[in-house]
């Protein structure tokens, strides 16, 4: 039995010539491909590692994994502008040395991106280097997938208190937004160049014959999107152009002002 057998020889026979000649053989019978994306698409338990329970010294039950992925956070955290390089190279030794983590670093990085997009082009750069290291981009086309169904695709439930359905829908433009910027640095620096034109083009299907609050969203993600390139919005230009039309309110009509003033 496999229990029985320590980690150094489960090893040996992993790459042991008969093993290896075995498994060369049921690659070829079975889908790969799909197994690793039926695995990557099964949600990460982030509470296994205990990153967010306080308890009792008395009942702690860390582990190594633990404290790998609270130091590839704090990491993560500190990355600026002028440390970003030195800061990747720490996270990089940390991954070599716990591959088997590298799913849940990739989940976490994305979702920093999204909600701390002051420093997503420091993130995305993590993840260019990353990637350069190991292929993570069936991983992350996985994970945006997942979180461009829970941002675009959810409707929130309202409820009976208008604040908190204020805030939700602030936090869903919010993470519009942030989900729109992170797609635009991943083509801008070519790691994923097929998603943002797609989404941008979405945005602007029916732009015109939206409600007031609608369009002001979608034009605070455009916005942001031409913050980091224009290039992305020029062939959209003449029909936000005709937002500035007196029908739509001056937040619109502002708002379009805004993003011309990009070119200037």
């Amino acid at each position: 039995m496999i229990e029985d057998l320590s980690e150094s020889q489960v090893n040996d026979i992993l790459s042991s010539n008969k093993f290896l000649e075995k498994y060369s053989s049921y690659e070829k019978e079975v889908n790969i491909d799909k197994l690793r994306n039926f695995f990557d698409d099964i949600e990460t338990n982030k509470n296994y590692f205990r990153l967010n329970v306080k308890k009792s010294r008395k009942y702690i039950n860390r582990n190594n994994d633990t404290d790998t992925i609270k130091s590839i956070n704090a990491n993560i955290n500190k990355c600026t502008d002028m440390n970003c390089d030195e800061i990747i190279k720490l996270i990089i030794n940390d991954i070599n040395k716990n591959e088997h983590l590298l799913s849940y670093i990739i989940e976490s990085i994305l979702e920093k991106c999204i909600i701390q997009t002051t420093f997503v082009h420091n993130y995305v750069k993590i993840l260019n280097e990353i990637n350069n290291h190991k292929n993570i981009m069936r991983i992350m086309n996985n994970t945006l997938n997942k979180y461009y169904s829970f941002i675009f695709e959810n409707t929130d439930v309202k409820s009976d208190n208008i604040y908190d359905n204020l805030c939700n829908e602030n936090k869903r433009t919010d993470n519009m937004i942030g989900y729109l910027m992170l797609i635009t640095y991943l083509d801008k620096e070519k790691i994923i160049c097929d998603r943002i034109n797609k989404l941008i083009t979405n945005i602007m299907n029916d732009i015109l014959e939206k409600d007031n609050d609608e369009i002001y969203k979608l034009l605070n993600c455009l916005f942001n999107i031409g913050i980091i390139s224009t290039d992305y919005i020029n062939d959209h230009m003449s029909v936000l152009k005709r937002l500035k039309d007196k029908k739509y309110n001056s937040k619109v009509r502002c708002k379009v002002m805004d993003i011309e003033d990009l070119y200037k």
